[in-house]
């Protein structure tokens, strides 16, 4: 009975606290609502508001299914000492039922290069960073609405507390596609490729005769002209592999006899190279077979173990 009693005082006590406190080590990129369920930086109502600014750039018009861009600027917070701040982009505050998808968006590519409407970032020295979301407008017209949030901790904050910040809602009216408008098609997103890897990037159209892809690297002014081939709304453009944390932007231009669109800087989004685990696998059972005299056992003749990604902060 003792046991029993000790056993959910602790539980009350990770209840009482858990919920208004911040995750200093944050929770990575995800799709969350306003609230966050109360895993990522805690409980709205329970933390406090935030010192900086955040704000949201949109073109106030976007037609139907066809990709705009939308920048979140957050500026100004007191920040704690890894310098981490999580950003939202929804398409209301509602509690639930709040990521722009629910709302008819599509995410072609988050700041990060990867389809969550909450991203994780280390704000610069300069207080202040700019995030892009490539959307795809709501196939259905009709007036948006879409909102940004920003959690993050401080230093110092004895109590842990989570701060957030909240924009007002930015008015996008989505109207009609006009007939035969060249754009990416309704279902293609981004490919991620693997460091080092220069294979062809696929992309895909629609009402598109002719393609052009213009690239450049993280902080360069002057792009280049990538060489693209394909045809009846498939296209391969050729870009540079990437290397290391090196990030490659391009844009693409789809164009037709009737019209020309300049779509939106994307990102190339890479991760590491796999590791053979079976080559891994044979070094392992040849350190094995060197150190079975001093009591330790050889792996069996095939056995691997799984390799992991790089630690996460």
């Amino acid at each position: 009975m003792r046991h029993r009693i000790a056993v959910l005082a602790v539980i009350t006590l990770l209840l009482a606290t858990g919920a208004s406190m911040a995750n200093p080590g944050g929770e990575g990129d995800a799709d969350r609502d306003f609230t966050c369920g109360g895993s990522c930086h805690g409980d709205p109502a329970l933390s406090s508001p935030s010192d900086g600014t955040i704000s949201i750039f949109v073109d106030p018009l976007a037609f139907s299914g066809t990709a705009t861009a939308v920048h979140v600027t957050a500026s100004g917070m007191s920040l704690s000492g890894n310098r981490l701040l999580g950003v939202f982009l929804l398409g209301s505050a509602n509690g639930n039922d709040d990521h722009p998808e629910d709302h008819g968006w599509g995410i072609l590519q988050d700041p990060n290069g990867g389809t969550r409407n909450y991203v994780e970032v280390v704000v610069p020295p300069s207080g202040s960073v700019t995030l892009t979301w490539v959307m795809l407008a709501p196939e259905q017209p009709g007036i948006q609405t879409l909102l940004a949030e920003i959690h993050h901790g401080s230093t110092p904050n004895s109590n842990n507390w989570a701060y957030s910040s909240l924009t007002r809602g930015y008015v996008v009216d989505v109207q009609p596609v006009p007939e035969n408008l060249p754009g990416f098609a309704f279902d293609w997103s981004p490919e991620t490729r693997v460091t080092g890897d220069a294979s062809p990037t696929e992309i895909r159209t629609r009402n598109t005769t002719s393609v052009s892809v213009q690239w450049m690297l993280e902080g360069e002014w002057v792009p280049h002209d990538a060489e693209v081939t394909g045809e009846g709304d498939q296209w391969h453009a050729m870009l540079p592999a990437t290397i290391g944390e090196t990030r490659i932007q391009y844009q693409v231009t789809t164009s037709n006899g009737d019209f020309s669109i300049v779509q939106p800087w994307l990102t190339v989004a890479t991760e590491p190279a796999a590791f053979d685990g079976e080559i891994w696998g044979a070094r392992m059972q040849s350190l094995a077979l060197g150190t079975t005299r001093h009591g330790v056992p050889a792996l069996a003749a095939g056995q691997t173990f799984p390799v992991g990604g790089p630690p996460r902060d």
